[in-house]
């Protein structure tokens, strides 16, 4: 029997089909797709590893150029909005969550939902549950968060060692630690208030210590409970009266950057400063002659206790406007795959909201204690209290900023303060 001739088609047409069938592919000779990627990376040896990560990605995917600029939280704050509303922002932003930060972009229709990319790339069973609800806006994913942050009270072990020192867990026992450490010559407490959002975090320690993760849980999420009540009166007094008159902190904090309170802590000037595990990397690199210890804020009197307090960091979130969202969405993937995801913990001190494995990657000390009790909290062991200004509304964190200020400097008293709180929250709660 005989069999029909083939068909014999033109090179060139041949050509032409087979590239209309498979269509262009991620990776082969075509052209460049330039993301654009905003960050806030700006620490020299962090910056260091994230091009590594970054560079991995194009690497992989070489048809993708990554055009990137990291920029301070605050610069950040101030231009990304505007950015992204006039059409001349990134692709892909990493920048805080939170109603008062992501919140705002998501309201006015500036960054995508993830949902359809997160069932694609598996990013909802990859990452812990109380990320994915931290970076949820009425229903619906819009980020992916990098770090689980641990805020408490860094202490320089070594220096407290040769001078005798304890570190404190009461208040008490600090407002006496405080004037024994400016005896020794020493500040104190590094603070820093200068624009103003580092006071939320330490309102944030005061008040959970003051009155417990539960209240706090309450107040935040069921909108039980107020925040201009005697208790709530007390921490503010605590921090931001009574230790500034006890010379716990150095002087004229709200005219201090945050960077600048770091160096007088990292240079030994100060013996102290309240602040994030995001830290534990400039720690690290400035400080290699010194172990440091991080504990809890102590435990206020007529208080509940000594509680760390903790929060989602920045997440990466892609504009409503880029013109390559499927390869801002491989980006992500990327970012969050279980291999680079050692490189943040092993190189960048980072602490992830997802499994990672770090047998072999000689974390520090200090790294490891951060690990131990984020792990301790999700075995049920640590009870953790809630960082404020992610979770809540914009005008409630204005009157933090220039709330406290107003306090450090002199000019408001701690009633006044709890009042001007919950006037905002119900302000919030109700827009």
């Amino acid at each position: 029997m005989s069999r029909p001739r083939p068909m014999i088609l033109p090179i060139a047409l041949v050509v032409l089909l087979l590239g209309l069938a498979i269509g262009p592919q991620v990776g082969t000779a075509q052209e460049k797709i330039e993301l654009r990627v905003w960050d806030q990376f700006t620490d020299p040896a962090e910056s260091e590893t994230v091009d590594q990560i970054y560079q991995s990605f194009t690497d992989a995917n070489p048809n993708v150029e990554i055009t990137r600029e990291a920029m301070s939280t605050d610069q950040m704050r101030e231009t990304v909005n505007t950015a992204l509303a006039s059409g001349t922002g990134p692709d892909v932003i990493f920048y805080d969550t939170g109603p008062g930060f992501a919140g705002v972009l998501a309201e006015a229709g500036l960054i995508l939902p993830l949902d359809e990319m997160a069932a694609e790339h598996g990013w909802t069973e990859r990452l812990i549950p109380s990320a994915i609800q931290g970076a949820t806006i009425d229903g619906k994913l819009y980020g992916l968060p990098l770090q689980v942050d641990l805020i408490g009270l860094y202490y320089n072990k070594t220096l407290f060692e040769e001078e005798g020192l304890q570190p404190p867990e009461t208040v008490e026992q600090l407002l006496t630690l405080c004037s024994e450490v400016q005896e020794k010559g020493y500040i104190p407490m590094a603070l820093s208030n200068n624009p103003g959002w580092q006071a939320g975090h330490q309102f944030s320690m005061a008040s959970t210590s003051m009155v417990g993760p539960d209240a706090m849980r309450q107040l935040l999420f069921d909108h039980q409970g107020s925040w201009n009540t005697p208790e709530m009166v007390t921490a503010i007094q605590t921090f931001f009266v009574d230790l500034q008159e006890a010379g716990c902190f150095n002087p004229d904090a709200n005219a201090l950057g945050y960077d600048d309170g770091n160096s007088l802590f990292f240079t030994g000037e100060a013996l102290m400063t309240p602040t994030g595990s995001w830290l534990v990397g400039d720690i690290l690199e400035n400080m290699p002659d010194h172990e440091v210890g991080f504990v809890p804020f102590p435990a206020l009197p007529g208080g509940k206790g000594s509680y760390w307090v903790s929060g989602l960091g920045s997440a990466y979130y892609i504009s409503a406007e880029s013109q390559h969202p499927t390869e801002a969405g491989m980006f992500l993937d990327h970012l969050f795959s279980p291999e680079t995801a050692k490189t943040w913990v092993g190189e960048a001190n980072f602490v992830l909201p997802m499994e990672v494995d770090t047998a072999g990657l000689g974390l520090s000390p200090l790294s490891r204690s951060v690990l131990d009790v984020l792990q301790s909290a999700a075995e049920g062991q640590v009870e953790l209290g809630y960082n404020i200004d992610v979770l809540a509304p914009t005008a409630f964190n204005d009157v933090m900023t220039n709330g406290f200020q107003a306090m450090l400097a002199g000019d408001k008293t701690a009633e006044q303060q709890a009042a001007d709180l919950q006037a905002a929250w119900e302000e919030g709660i109700q827009e």
